[in-house]
């Protein structure tokens, strides 16, 4: 049998696949745009051309992984909900997969597989039990323990943005109020530096956009945080305050040894997040937990979901045997 698995990771945005050996070494590429308002069958359709791209007609390859957006059943393979893909309700993709090219199929999480990535080759490598966590649009994660993927009761686990952390914050996209990804994420911090400019408190931020608040991006924020703006400033310590209280909670749960931050913002504003949020895992963690527990930036970037899902398919078809 080839050591070839096709790898794909699957957004509201863009189908990404790779051709990867068992090393976790991606061969070949593919890439287009999801167009998900076309409906769910032409998402289907690119996700097929993606992975025949890649591995040619004749798809000689040992499986193939799926990491998509939640919740989802990753036992049976079946995309529950996806709301950034219209339509892919209860969606069948392992069986329709495994229907369309012959090959095994597999389907996990999109933040959990990018958890497994950062594990077996990234900034995990050597640790037994470590938290992903990736701070950008949403907030997500995995949870690594004692080496295996945990995934709960019914393949839920690890959604470590949907923690309650302030009972009366702001209302959350999942519908609960005060989640840390309504705290935290990117849309987060725009929408705290646009209430405060509506409620007149100055900052250099007002000076680029002046009456077009809808213009005000997180990279403006980050580079006004970087010039000494304090509403700027505030926001990251905020941010980086309520990242570190979530890494509190999930540590006293899960005892973990390394935090593993990903993503956009939790990346480019490393410099920003990174005090605030330590000085807040310092504080509030229980000292015999806190000791020897690390937190470091993924070191895979995108790749971190492409070779998780390659991992998976490997881990999965072992312990079918």
């Amino acid at each position: 049998m080839t050591d070839r698995i096709v790898a794909v990771d699957l957004g509201g945005t863009q189908v990404r696949a790779a051709l990867c050996d068992r090393e976790g070494q991606i061969l070949k590429r593919a890439a287009q745009p999801a167009n998900a308002t076309e409906g769910v069958a032409a998402v289907f359709a690119r996700i097929v051309a993606s992975v025949r791209e890649v591995a040619g007609d004749q798809l000689r390859v040992r499986g193939i992984g799926v990491g998509a957006p939640g919740p989802l059943d990753p036992w049976r393979g079946v995309i529950l909900q996806a709301p950034n893909l219209p339509g892919m309700t209860d969606f069948p993709m392992k069986a329709r997969l495994e229907k369309e090219l012959g090959a095994p199929a597999f389907v996990g999480n999109d933040a959990n597989l990018a958890a497994l990535g950062e594990h077996r080759h990234g900034a995990g490598q050597g640790v037994a039990h470590m938290i992903y966590m990736t701070i950008s649009t949403g907030i997500g994660g995995g949870i690594i323990a004692d080496n295996q993927l945990y995934l709960g009761w019914r393949g839920f686990a690890g959604e470590v943005g949907h923690q309650t952390l302030d009972a009366y914050g702001p209302r959350c996209n999942c519908g609960n109020v005060g989640c840390l990804e309504a705290l935290a994420a990117g849309p987060a911090l725009v929408r705290y530096a646009r209430d405060a400019l509506r409620g007149g408190r100055d900052s250099k931020l007002r000076a680029q956009v002046g009456l077009h608040l809808d213009q005000l991006t997180g990279a403006m924020i980050a580079q006004a945080a970087r010039a000494g703006d304090g509403l700027a400033r505030e926001i990251y310590e905020r941010a980086g305050f309520f990242i570190g209280l979530g890494m509190t909670n999930l540590l006293h749960n899960f005892d973990t040894e390394l935090f593993v931050l990903g993503g956009g913002v939790a990346i480019h504003a490393w410099d920003l997040l990174y005090p605030p949020m330590l000085a807040a895992l310092d504080k509030y963690a229980m000292p015999s937990m806190r000791h020897g527990v690390r937190v470091a930036p993924a070191q895979l970037g995108d790749d971190a979901g492409l070779l998780g899902a390659a991992a998976w398919v490997n881990e999965q078809m072992i312990n079918d045997k």
